[in-house]
């Protein structure tokens, strides 16, 4: 059993979970360990064989703690929300529900123009040719609202060519980097999907993502400037052939690297709060300058 940083909780090998006393209770042979449920942000259960309690997990979803089940790979398999999130919930829907479109487009201008900056920060740390990165410079200066040139797609290609071998792509999963990056983008993804749920807001209704499949566009929209936090990892270090647990763990604790945003150093849990608010501000006022997006500029990785 591991456990790391305040909020954020990695279980494996674990006999029985259960609540005792608003505490989060974890046995493992002698081992018998209890956490406040106040202080959860996250469980992230590695173990198929780990018994839990109904109970727990009804004081969980109480406390909007986000729950991720793994499956045989270590890959996020199922996530558990509360039914009920923002105690305004009902407001906040009808407010999504009229979010202009003319916004939405201007919104995700703004989110691909952030993500493609925070690639070029990431670029820059790598040291890529300087061709490439006037290219990305100059792509991103041209992002339109809605993106409707598909500008993301056209850096995506720069930039991931940029740092792995010529033939990569990103839906080879041969590749133990895209292996790395999945599994950060959907620890990152579960807990934007969580804090939109506690904001009242409905998940599958995205600002740019339409998919009929996914319950969570919303999510697959706010993740993209926070994407490249997960890159910087990988690139800077990379897996050695497959992901150790130790791996996993430090990909878990990308979730307190702390970004720039509002011109503050925050963690990423709080910076995805701070954006979503920033969202609900935009669209009230329809001011642009109300958005504040994660910058990695000044980029400071978590450390046990």
């Amino acid at each position: 059993m591991a456990w790391v940083g305040w909020r954020v909780i990695h279980v494996s090998n674990v006999g029985l979970m259960s609540v005792q006393q608003d505490n989060l209770r974890v046995v493992q042979g002698d081992l018998d360990v209890k956490i406040p449920l106040r202080d959860i942000f996250a469980l992230i259960i590695e173990d198929l064989a780990c018994k839990l309690t109904s109970r727990l997990m009804v004081e969980l979803s109480k406390n909007n703690v986000l729950v991720l089940l793994c499956n045989q790979q270590y890959l996020p398999e199922c996530v558990i929300h509360p039914v009920s999130g923002h105690f305004g919930q009902h407001m906040q829907m009808m407010k999504q529900l009229n979010w202009e479109e003319p916004k939405k487009q201007l919104l995700w201008q703004f989110i691909i123009k952030q993500k493609v900056l925070n690639q070029l920060i990431v670029m820059k740390q790598n040291v890529v040719e300087i061709n490439r990165i006037e290219k990305m410079a100059e792509m991103c200066s041209s992002i339109e609202p809605g993106d409707v040139t598909n500008i993301e797609g056209q850096a995506a290609r720069i930039y991931f060519n940029s740092f792995f071998n010529e033939g990569y792509t990103r839906s080879n999963l041969n590749y133990i980097e895209n292996a790395a990056l999945n599994y950060g983008y959907a620890i990152l993804h579960s807990a934007i999907a969580r804090t939109i749920v506690a904001k009242g807001l409905i998940p599958g209704l995205g600002i740019h993502h339409k998919g009929v499949r996914n319950p969570n566009n919303l999510a697959s929209d706010i993740i993209e400037p926070f994407r490249p936090i997960v890159d910087y990892f990988v690139i800077s270090s990379p897996p050695n052939g497959y992901l150790t647990k130790e791996y996993r763990v430090k990909l878990i604790n990308l979730l307190h690297t702390k970004v720039l945003i509002d011109n503050k150093s925050q963690t990423v849990i709080r910076a995805i709060e701070i954006f979503l608010n920033s969202i609900f501000e935009f669209f009230d006022s329809g001011k642009s300058e109300k958005l504040k997006l994660p910058s990695i500029e000044k980029i400071k990785m978590y450390e046990l």
